[in-house]
């Protein structure tokens, strides 16, 4: 029991996450760099959550949105 208590919290704090502010991400690859990305890293912008690689990618997109456009995922991905 002891150690399924902390994935059962890890399990539901990744789908908190999902469902908070905004929704899932619209983007499957990273915008600044093309990785796949992780949708604890992600900015709540006026196109939707844009979710991030990395922070590094994430600050770098913060900085300058208009240099890195966003791909977004293909309807019923």
């Amino acid at each position: 029991m002891k150690t399924r208590f902390p994935c059962l919290l890890l399990a539901l704090i990744a789908i908190s996450s999902v469902f908070a502010k905004g929704g899932p991400a619209i983007n499957d690859k990273c915008p600044v760099d093309g990785n796949a990305v992780r949708i604890i890293y992600r900015l709540f912008t006026e196109k939707g959550n844009v979710a991030f690689c990395c922070v590094e990618c994430m600050a770098l997109y913060e900085k300058d949105p208009s240099r890195y456009p966003v791909t977004a995922k293909k309807p019923g991905s």
